[in-house]
């Protein structure tokens, strides 16, 4: 793993396991990100094989659904370089000009001095790493030969409590296309302090989906999937303090991601720049706080929010006109964009509504700097 910079919320500790690998990847240097390989030449702009509309449309059928999507999933197995093996999975998102595209965690594959994939006709090649994302946790291979495309769905419209499918190798080639079923149990889940093992560093993702399907080690960079094989999310991490609980990073971040990897970009990250807390967490402070969404305690020097406008006892209840509400977070809305876009932001202040129109930065390397310590 590798170490992230501070952000700037107050955060309390949840017991994380990622689940890379059987083998935990050493530590490397502290990395924003590690610049994408060029692209092959003619590839041009690939595209990512996605599809619209809504993700639970008829009947659920596990067994269609691993039909339709386990061919597109392989398994990664990354010789490190300190000598160790970190085995975990990866699923085809395009094939284009004699070459294929998986994306897989970048906590499978970090410290890597060897990646091979391993497909379950057999199929298996070294694999170059055509760019890596430590922020989202994101990494793209690039293979030779054509592989079956997964199609990612749009992650926006899950809903809590749709039935999902996760598919990976939690047990390394024991356990090849192996299939977990549950649901989705809840959005917009912020995953802070995410550990990996002894010697690993935490890090934190903005938005991820929450499942009871089981998440395991080895299912690292699968697919979680809606009931007609389309990705709906990657898994990266269980709990490991609770029983039946396990994330993934919603298909709209990894299409964002991966399309800027897959082009030989560095990925932008919004950034706002606030320290703030949840509605929940102010009222066990201040019984008095009013509206919802999220408390604003401060706005950064320098950062969008304060160019914004946004003060200190704002409250941040809607942004491009999506409550933050019913579980709806604020990270939820803003990954969706990258840098340059300009989103409104509702925000009650003494009482009132304010709308403000805010221009989102890209996230500096440091995090954006630290938040005051509350007394």
């Amino acid at each position: 793993m590798r170490s992230t910079a501070a952000s700037c919320l107050r955060r309390a500790g949840i017991g994380l396991l990622l689940v890379a690998g059987l083998t935990a990847c050493s530590a490397g240097a502290p990395t924003h990100s590690r610049a994408p390989a060029s692209t092959p030449p003619g590839a041009g702009r690939i595209p990512v094989a996605t599809v619209p509309g809504p993700t639970d449309q008829g009947s659920f059928d596990a067994a269609h659904a691993a039909q339709v999507l386990a061919p597109s999933v392989g398994l990664v197995i990354a010789n490190q370089r300190t000598g160790g093996v970190s085995e975990g999975s990866g699923f085809v998102v395009a094939s284009q000009n004699g070459n294929s595209y998986l994306l897989t965690n970048d906590h499978v594959i970090e410290g890597s001095r060897l990646v091979q994939v391993l497909m379950p006709d057999g199929q298996h090649a070294t694999a170059r790493v055509q760019g890596a994302d430590a922020l989202e946790d994101i990494a793209v291979l690039r293979v030779p030969g054509s592989l079956p495309v997964a199609q990612l769905a749009d992650s926006t419209r899950v809903r809590v409590g749709q039935p999902v499918v996760a598919i990976g190798s939690p047990l390394g080639s024991q356990g090849f296309g192996s299939v977990t079923v549950g649901a989705i149990s809840a959005l917009h889940r912020t995953l802070n302090n995410v550990g990996g093992g002894p010697g690993e560093s935490p890090e934190s993702l903005a938005d991820v989906l929450q499942t009871d399907a089981p998440i395991n080690p080895g299912n690292s960079g699968g697919p979680l999937a809606d009931g007609n094989g389309r990705v709906v999310g990657m898994n990266t991490a269980g709990s490991s303090g609770a029983s039946g609980i396990g994330y993934a990073i919603p298909s709209r971040i990894l299409q964002r991601i991966a399309s800027a990897l897959m082009q030989g970009r560095t990925p932008g990250h919004p950034y706002l720049g606030i320290c703030y807390l949840s509605i929940a967490d102010e009222l066990a402070i201040d019984p008095d706080v009013h509206g919802y969404g999220v408390y604003v305690e401060l706005a950064l020097p320098g950062t969008p929010a304060q160019r914004a406008g946004i003060r200190t006892g704002d409250v941040i209840e809607a942004v491009d006109g999506v409550d933050l509400n019913n579980g709806q977070t604020l990270g939820g809305v803003l990954q969706l964009h990258d840098p340059g876009d300009t989103v409104s932001m509702t925000v009650l202040r003494g009482g009132a509504p304010v709308v403000l129109t805010v221009s989102l930065g890209d996230r500096p390397a440091n995090g954006g700097g630290a938040c005051p310590s509350r007394p």
